[in-house]
């Protein structure tokens, strides 16, 4: 996972002359949207870059962490935060282009750790690391977690497992396999399923929103999703 050396990265696709029509958040989180020698990238950037390309949409955007992303998205005007499961507590808060994604939820541990946890129930009432603001910390909720344990980014949360600080760490399938790739790392088990998308404050243009929406499934339809996927694999 990326370390960002800066505390926001800007950028824009819109002209100096012009105002943007949207204010875009995301934070740091591979494969999904990260910063690579001073570029935002990512599968789910390349997404959000392919639908202002096709809806005509332009934008700034901002990688930040994920607790000021989500409340910017919530609170400002034409203000967007991408990549956001879409969930009961946060339906009727934001407006909704995609989803970008269906993904599954994993709990990762360390290799060979837990070995006398058999079932979700039972890894439940482990430490669970996740950070401040995800979906997550509302899902392990719902589910009974006993114990979950809040980090300001998903980078410290990793780094928390590693150091055995964490007994588990919620992740979404794409970023689990990054995990595992710097090793020491496993799936430990799945325990949900759900979809992701650019959530849009209430105060956000619905012409925009709609214009995205309509290029986001356009991406998936035709097999663009698939392709930028592939890319960081």
């Amino acid at each position: 996972m990326k370390t960002l050396t800066i505390c926001a990265l800007a950028l824009t696709t819109a002209t100096v002359a012009q105002a943007a029509d949207v204010k875009l958040f995301t934070e740091d989180y591979a494969p999904y949207n990260f910063v690579d020698n001073g570029e935002l990238t990512g599968h789910g950037v390349d997404i959000i870059k392919e639908a202002l390309s096709r809806s005509g949409v332009t934008a700034d955007m901002e990688v930040t962490k994920w607790s000021r992303a989500i409340s910017k998205a919530e609170k400002d005007a034409d203000t967007c935060v991408f990549t956001t499961a879409r969930t009961p507590e946060r339906e009727e808060r934001f407006n909704w282009a995609g989803p970008m994604y269906s993904e599954a939820i994993y709990l990762i541990q360390q290799t060979g750790s837990n070995a006398d946890i058999a079932s979700v129930d039972a890894a439940l009432t482990k430490k669970i690391g996740t950070q401040t603001g995800d979906f997550a910390v509302a899902l392990m909720d719902r589910m009974g977690a006993t114990d979950i344990d809040l980090a300001p980014d998903a980078e410290m949360t990793l780094k928390k497992l590693r150091a055995g600080r964490v007994d588990y760490m919620v992740a979404l399938e794409s970023a689990a396999q990054v995990a595992i790739d710097g090793g020491g790392i496993e799936i430990a088990m799945e325990v949900s399923r759900n979809e992701f998308f650019m959530a849009c404050s209430k105060t956000t243009n619905s012409d925009v929103i709609a214009k995205m929406d309509a290029a986001i499934d356009s991406i998936l339809a035709d097999g663009t999703q698939a392709e930028f996927i592939a890319k960081y694999e």
